[in-house]
């Protein structure tokens, strides 16, 4: 099972003064149990993709398909897609509406028809590291990081297939960074698949993700993290990518054949 993206574009004020392509022609295929990267300049489209995904938005030209299920079918009903795929946006405070935490946990399954006990609750806490007692608290009255967790609560509620997060190191402290990284261990050790939209692809280097570079709409590179490393530095800049030293002395490794020192460097 997948999420398929077949010749697939988008463009905003379609047929007006102010249209501008934000897609064009994406073909695209997440298996069950992958983590992608969607990487690329601001404006390159990533928003756009990871939307029309979740069926947020639907495609001008070509078809999304999860799971079978196109999102432009209007026999398919799009609540069956959403429920299976949950965007965790950049902008926390951006998903609440509750005045709870606990509300704002719940109101996912309710919508989906899903049941969820006490007991379940706490285990999303404990996943996340947040303490019970934060149920009762207003979700607006929370750290950014805070927030971060409650949002990620609040998809994994309902139990999705696929998580999308964008940006979801923005504005967090080395501590809560590092969290969030052995969140998204333990959900691809429970076999969900992972998408994640950034510019930061320093960070997620040791998982060695797939990879998808936009620019301007376009793929400009599809596929293996370790071949995505080893494009022309100029082709990363221009598309706005930029290898730290960690990536540099990576780099290196792999060009030199060194897999071994490789691997010893990912993991640092």
């Amino acid at each position: 099972m997948s999420i398929k993206l077949e010749n697939v574009s988008y463009t905003y004020g379609l047929n007006t003064p102010f249209e501008k392509e934000a897609l064009f022609e994406i073909n695209l295929e997440i298996n069950k149990g992958d983590i992608w990267l969607i990487v690329g300049h601001t404006g390159s489209g990533k928003t756009t993709l990871i939307s029309l995904i979740n069926g947020l938005l639907l495609p001008q030209k070509g078809d999304v398909k999860v799971e079978g299920m196109s999102t432009k079918n209007r026999k398919v009903n799009i609540k069956d897609v959403r429920k299976k795929i949950g965007i965790v946006f950049q902008y926390a405070e951006s998903q609440f509406f509750l005045p709870t935490v606990k509300e704002e946990i719940l109101f996912g399954p309710n919508n989906f028809g899903i049941e969820l006990t006490d007991e379940q609750i706490k285990y999303y806490l404990d996943l996340v590291n947040l303490p019970i007692d934060y149920l009762d608290k207003n979700p607006f009255e929370l750290s950014g990081g805070e927030m971060r967790k409650v949002a990620i609560i609040s998809i994994l509620s309902y139990n999705p297939d696929y998580i999308i997060f964008d940006e979801p190191t923005v504005g967090l402290d080395f501590n809560t960074k590092q969290s969030i990284f052995s969140l998204i261990r333990n959900l691809q050790d429970l076999g969900k698949t992972i998408i994640v939209s950034t510019h930061w692809i320093n960070e997620f280097s040791n998982f060695k993700p797939k990879v998808l570079l936009l620019k301007e709409g376009r793929e400009l590179f599809k596929g293996e993290f370790d071949d995505f490393i080893q494009m022309d530095e100029q082709l990363l800049f221009d598309a706005g990518i930029i290898l730290d030293e960690k990536l540099q002395l990576y780099k290196c490794a792999l060009k030199k054949g060194q897999k071994e020192l490789a691997e010893k460097i990912s993991n640092l």
